[in-house]
C-alpha cells in the first residue's frame, strides 16, 4: 500500500486523500478560533454603536463587514505565520491550540510518512487562507494569495536556495469548506513536476509566480476538488495555482508543510521541529506553549535584522529552466 501510494504521488505530483480528518474534532475548533478573532476585531475596530448589531452577524457576513473597514494587514490576523514584511515586536499571527493539534494530527503524519519516511519535521512555510467570492474583493486584492487568486507556482519557488536543492518538502493542503472549480480550487498539470524547478519571478507584493506561466493555460490540467476531511498533498515541484472564486461562498483552507528531518527547512531563521521520529529523543516540542514560544523567539531574532521572510526566487542562467524550453 505504501509503495503504491508513493508511486502514484511520484507519477502525478499530487494526491487527494479522502476522509483523513474529522470535521467536528479536527477542523471546527479552528473555525471557532477564527470567529473568536473576528469578534475581537469587531470590538477593536467597529464603532461602539454598531458593535452589538455586527456581533449578531453570521460567520461570513461578519468577515465581509470587517474586510471593508480598511484594517491594515487584515488577512494576517488569520494567517498561521508572522507577516512577510513590516515585522514588528507585537505583530500578530494565528497560532492557537487547535492549529497545533492539526499540525500534529496522527492521520496526517501517517500519510506523510508513507511518502518521505518516519523522520518528519514541521516546516515553517505555512499559510491559512480565507477567500471571499471575487465580487466582494477590492481590485487591489484580487491577486493577493491569501484572499484572492494564487498564481502558477511551485512551492520550491518560495524556499531558500538550500531548500530548493536539498529539501524533500510535502505540502499538505487542508480544506475547511467544500472546494470546487466554482469557488476557486487548485488546479495542477500532472507529471510536470518531473521537469524540476522552473524560473520564477516575484510580483509587486513579493508573491512568486512561474515565468511565462501563460503557457500553462494551454496544457491539460486537473482540478483538485476536495471536501472537508480530505487533504491534498503536493510535491515541492508540483506546478499549481488556484482558480478565481466565482461562487457566492467563501473558501477556507490551510497549507501545512513537512520535510524530512535533518534537511534544511528553506527558511533558516524560522522554526522547524520534529513531529515524528522512531527515536523519541528527537522530539523536543511537545505542546502548544512550546510551539508558540519558538515562534515568538523567532520573531525576536528576525527583528534586529529587519528580516522580511524573503526567499531566493529561482532564476537560472541562460533561461534553460524557462517553461518555453521545457514543455
Amino acid at each position: 500500500m505504501t509503495s503504491k501510494l508513493k508511486e502514484k504521488f511520484d507519477r502525478q505530483g499530487f494526491l487527494v486523500v479522502r476522509n483523513i480528518l474529522n470535521f467536528n474534532f479536527d477542523l471546527k475548533p479552528i473555525l471557532n478560533d477564527i470567529e473568536f478573532i473576528m469578534n475581537r476585531l469587531v470590538h477593536k475596530f467597529v464603532p461602539k454603536k454598531k458593535c452589538d448589531a455586527v456581533f449578531k452577524y453570521n460567520f461570513w457576513k461578519k468577515y465581509t463587514f470587517l474586510s471593508k473597514l480598511n484594517i491594515k494587514d487584515f488577512d494576517q490576523y488569520f494567517n498561521i505565520r508572522p507577516p512577510k514584511e513590516n515585522l514588528k515586536k507585537d505583530s500578530d499571527f494565528f497560532a492557537t491550540q487547535s492549529v497545533w493539534n492539526l499540525i500534529r494530527n496522527e492521520n496526517i503524519l501517517d500519510t506523510i510518512e508513507k511518502l518521505i519516511g518516519s523522520e518528519i519535521n514541521s516546516n515553517p512555510v505555512q499559510n491559512s487562507r480565507i477567500k471571499q467570492p471575487e465580487k466582494f474583493l477590492k481590485k487591489k486584492t484580487l491577486y493577493d494569495g491569501l484572499s484572492g487568486r494564487t498564481p502558477w507556482h511551485q512551492d520550491a519557488g518560495v524556499l531558500s536556495e538550500k531548500g530548493q536543492k536539498y529539501t524533500d518538502l510535502i505540502t499538505c493542503w487542508v480544506p475547511f469548506t467544500k472546494t470546487t472549480k466554482k469557488n476557486g480550487c487548485m488546479i495542477t498539470v500532472p507529471g510536470l513536476q518531473k521537469k524540476g524547478l522552473f524560473n520564477h519571478d516575484a510580483d509587486s507584493k513579493g508573491q512568486a509566480h512561474i515565468r511565462n506561466s501563460e503557457l500553462l493555460n494551454k496544457l491539460k490540467t486537473v482540478a483538485l476538488e476536495a471536501n472537508p476531511g480530505d487533504i491534498v498533498l503536493l510535491s515541492k515541484h508540483t506546478v499549481h495555482c488556484s482558480l478565481p472564486n466565482i461562487s457566492n461562498n467563501f473558501r477556507i483552507s490551510m497549507d501545512l508543510r513537512y520535510h524530512k528531518s535533518g534537511q534544511p527547512s528553506g527558511r533558516d531563521l524560522l522554526p522547524n521541529f520534529c513531529v515524528r521520529s522512531k527515536n523519541k529523543k528527537n522530539i523536543k516540542i511537545y505542546n502548544f506553549k512550546q510551539w508558540l514560544s519558538i515562534w515568538e523567539k523567532a520573531k525576536q531574532r528576525c527583528l534586529p535584522k529587519k528580516y522580511t521572510f524573503k526567499y531566493q526566487t529561482p532564476t537560472f542562467k541562460g533561461k534553460k529552466r524557462d517553461l518555453v524550453n521545457l514543455i
